[in-house]
């Protein structure tokens, strides 16, 4: 994917580290410039004053506020900043309230770091399709909205996304959280999947993601394609249905 402009970066956590390595990760995207990081919720609204960034990767736990807060401060002053929540915590109003406040996405820890750069391309391609859209038609905003909702994950009650996350799937040894993964890489892929595609992108073993890509195809959540070639058998190709 070709991204025709540097997209500002602010990066916010309380751990240095954590902000470094984002930071060296973020950098080494094509189309993304970091511009500020900050550990606590002072310095992060001094960073967006200066620096008018498109994006903030936003922690929810910092020393003298929450990132919560911090997004509700920037929804208030109207502050154009698009925002990746990136948190440990899991609880289920901490959730519902990020995507109530307009987050692009949430990120719980910990989570590999090819899943923020799913993040980011899916952003990265939100923002071409909308600023090269001369007129909007309802097709296309059905898919900016699925570019916009990367995680596809919308506000549900406790009781029903519990139930969600705790059902047991049909067959033994499939992880939930394993399978979330997969399903994130086949939403932030352009084209189809191979199984060794999704075993490099969720760093997974060719084994394993060829049984959870052959159980979204039996449950439905997945499309299976066949490519045949000049010789050989054809590859078998995954995208989500």
């Amino acid at each position: 994917m070709t991204v025709p402009e540097d997209y500002k970066v602010v990066i916010v956590d309380d751990d240095f580290m954590i902000v470094r390595l984002h930071s060296q990760y973020i950098s080494a995207q094509p189309g993304f410039r970091v511009v500020g990081t900050a550990t606590n919720a002072a310095d992060t609204l001094s960073r967006v004053q200066e620096t008018a960034p498109d994006l903030m990767i936003l922690d929810v736990y910092l020393p003298d506020t929450s990132g919560i807060e911090v997004l509700n401060a920037l929804r208030s002053q109207k502050r154009a900043c698009d925002v990746i929540l990136i948190t440990a915590a899991k609880e289920l109003d901490v959730v519902e309230e990020a995507f109530r406040l307009g987050v692009v996405d949430y990120l719980v820890k910990p989570f590999p770091i090819e899943r923020l750069g799913i993040s980011l391309r899916k952003y990265a391609q939100f923002r071409t399709q909308l600023s090269s859209t001369a007129e909007i038609d309802q097709d296309l905003v059905d898919e900016l909205r699925t570019l916009r909702n990367i995680s596809h994950v919308s506000p549900v009650s406790p009781v029903s996304a519990v139930s969600a996350t705790k059902r047991p799937l049909p067959e033994s040894g499939i992880d939930f959280r394993t399978l979330e993964r997969i399903k994130a890489c086949l939403l932030g892929s352009q084209t189809p999947c191979s199984a060794e595609d999704v075993a490099a992108m969720a760093g997974l073993s060719r084994s394993t993601a060829r049984v959870y890509l052959d159980h979204l195809v039996e449950q439905g959540m997945a499309r299976e394609e066949l490519l045949y070639g000049n010789v050989g058998r054809p590859r078998r190709l995954f995208r989500l249905a």
